[in-house]
């Protein structure tokens, strides 16, 4: 997700954790695991908010419903370009190109921090702990 997804948390807050199983899931493909779990409708149905202030909903400062934002990702994720996307999906181009923009300016949150290269070899990148001789 684009993490604005399947991926859209603080940095390093939400998304700050050992495994992420869902982080790959779109929105509307987490709701519909939810539904196949029996997870309670009152969770499924909650309307998703970062709780900033009184009224705020993701939707709402993204611009689209989730369940369009999931197919505009999508669209992206197949190398569709964003024409193509706004006439299959019958959304405003403007809307479209927002998405896109808000997806390229959210990048940094989807990339793990850089480790400088002081040391001969770096953690997780060329040396992988344990060592198994």
């Amino acid at each position: 997700m684009m993490t604005i997804t399947a991926e859209n948390f603080t940095k390093f807050g939400d998304g700050g954790s050992d495994i992420l199983p869902i982080g790959d899931l779109y929105k509307t493909q987490v709701r519909r695991l939810a539904v196949y779990l029996g997870i309670p409708k009152e969770i499924i149905q909650k309307t998703p908010t970062a709780g900033l202030w009184k009224g705020q909903t993701d939707e709402s400062e993204i611009g689209v419903s989730y369940d369009v934002l999931d197919l505009i990702l999508y669209g992206l994720e197949h190398w569709m370009n964003e024409p193509e996307i706004a006439d299959e999906l019958n959304v405003p181009l403007e809307k479209v190109n927002k998405i896109v923009e808000m997806w390229r300016k959210s990048e940094h949150k989807r990339k793990f921090p850089v480790i400088f290269k002081l040391s001969h070899r770096t953690p997780s990148l060329d040396w992988r702990v344990p060592l198994n001789y």
